[in-house]
């Protein structure tokens, strides 16, 4: 029996064994920590406002994570952080939009309050990205890649 495997499942599976070796290292409960210190300690909300965006901010933070370490590989190769980070603005600025979006959506805020949310979750997105290169970085220098 003839098997045939093409190139875009290859790569898939390669980047769910990277991602799933990444996600080793990461620590949900600091990320937690870290939602709960970076969104809920300014903005006031019910029992189930409070439990849904948690949830949200975890998995954006985790999508931030993957793919910071993701473009880890070019910080490994001689680029800055910052150099990196331009070839997935446009990514990390969705994630932004969603973050905002959502707590608009549930806490329905005045437009000082919207600004709030965006500047927010721009540095939340934006730090887990940075730790997530880091340990992409870490990972090509030990070539655990």
């Amino acid at each position: 029996m003839n098997l045939i495997t093409s190139f875009s499942e290859k790569r898939r599976k390669k980047q769910w064994n990277y991602e799933r070796r990444v996600l080793r290292s990461l620590s949900i409960s600091d990320l937690r920590k870290d939602v709960h210190q970076h969104f809920f300690t300014t903005i006031m909300m019910d029992r189930v406002s409070h439990m849904y965006l948690e949830d949200f901010c975890l998995d954006v933070g985790i999508d931030a994570y993957l793919l910071g370490s993701e473009y880890g590989r070019f910080g490994y190769f001689g680029e800055t952080a910052e150099m990196a980070k331009q070839r997935c603005l446009e990514d990390l600025e969705i994630y932004c939009e969603q973050v905002a979006g959502q707590f608009q959506a549930w806490l329905k805020g005045s437009v000082t309050e919207e600004e709030q949310y965006k500047q927010l979750s721009e540095t939340f997105v934006h730090r887990w990205w940075e730790k997530g290169f880091n340990e992409g970085v870490r990972r090509y220098r030990m070539k655990l890649h």
